[in-house]
């Protein structure tokens, strides 16, 4: 048996759970998205703190929510589609499942997988475990024991054996994705950009500026920036550290450590803004796109906190390495950063009174 379910693909790198929607989406309505469009408008804005001396993890900052499932609950009623995650015990059933969209003529996003199986990635392949990512099954052929998919970080339509998708789908991420995961989708009648792109920003502005708890949002940050010089006497020396070290690896562009805290001197190729450069670059494009200008300068507000988290990373990183130590100078960056979203979500409010 065989079977494919012809549609366009884009190439859209580090958003993988969020490429095969916007595939879907774009071949519903011909419309065309700019890079990492869905995955902004879910995740911008998500702040939370959270302090607690019970957790290993003593202190933790998230300037977005990148939880797939969180996402997706929050983003779908506004582009308009139905998805639901179905976890198999059995990869045979998995592929059972996923096997029954195809023939209806539906495509289903497998995920999460661990990277360290997919052949199509030679730096990765069998070399280092990347246990969160998702790609888009669009077809099969059981006579050469193989899934045809898309992925956000290749253009063309891929083949992985079937030996290799067991493997990488035998994959659980606490608290984001269990093993052997599939997830339906169904896309008829989605919103239109600009509804959706308004819809979002709208919600995040008004989340962000008036979060439903003190460790989210604005306030969290400001209950952060209020903690940060405390840190250095509740904690030890060694949780310190690791706070430090797990607040910057969630700056990346995709979770990593800067290239110096993993005892390489080559310089970065991921970006340290926290995603709020890619933020920006979403709302200049559908602000110019849509002559919405209030986008355009929310794009100058969250470009700017974004520099700020590039500052706050290099601080960390000096303090880190023993080359210096400036991590006095955190609560005033934070509060730049603050600031810098303040403004942003603002003008993005104020559109709306216009």
């Amino acid at each position: 048996m065989q079977a494919l379910v012809n549609l366009k693909h884009h190439f859209d790198d580090y958003e993988c759970m969020w490429n095969g929607i916007e595939d879907i989406y774009m071949n519903t309505t011909g419309e065309t998205l700019p890079s990492s469009c869905f995955f902004t408008l879910a995740q911008i804005g998500s702040v939370c703190y959270r302090k607690t001396d019970r957790a290993e993890m003593k202190r933790t900052v998230a300037l977005g929510d990148g939880r797939t499932k969180k996402m997706y609950a929050f983003l779908a009623p506004i582009i308009g589609f139905e998805y639901q995650h179905y976890e198999f015990s059995r990869f045979e059933r998995a592929m059972q499942k996923a096997k029954s969209e195809i023939d209806a003529g539906y495509p289903v996003v497998l995920g999460a997988l661990d990277m360290f199986y997919l052949p199509y990635y030679p730096t990765l392949y069998q070399k280092y475990h990347i246990p969160l990512h998702y790609v888009l099954m669009v077809g099969y052929d059981d006579e050469n024991a193989c899934v045809k998919l898309y992925d956000c970080g290749r253009e063309d339509l891929l083949s992985i054996g079937y030996a290799d998708l067991r493997k990488s789908m035998d994959c659980a991420y606490p608290g984001l994705s269990h093993a052997n995961t599939v997830c339906t989708v169904r896309m008829d009648r989605p919103s239109s950009k600009f509804q959706i792109a308004k819809q979002a920003l709208l919600k995040k502005s008004e989340w962000f500026r008036n979060p439903p708890a003190k460790f989210l949002g604005r306030k969290g940050m400001e209950k952060l920036i209020c903690d940060l010089p405390k840190w250095k006497t509740e904690l030890s020396l060694d949780e310190y550290d690791q706070v430090l070290t797990n607040m910057v690896l969630f700056f990346g562009t995709v979770p990593s450590l800067p290239n110096l805290l993993q005892g390489s001197s080559e310089p970065d190729l991921l970006k340290f803004m926290g995603r709020l450069d890619v933020a920006s670059d979403v709302l200049t494009s559908l602000g110019t796109e849509f002559e919405q200008s209030n986008w355009i300068k929310a794009a100058a507000s969250f470009l700017n906190a974004g520099r700020s988290i590039e500052q706050i990373t290099n601080i960390v990183v000096n303090y880190l390495t023993k080359k210096a130590d400036e991590t006095r100078f955190l609560p005033e960056a934070f509060s730049d950063v603050l600031a810098g979203m303040d403004e942003g979500f603002t003008l993005i409010k104020s559109e709306e009174t216009e």
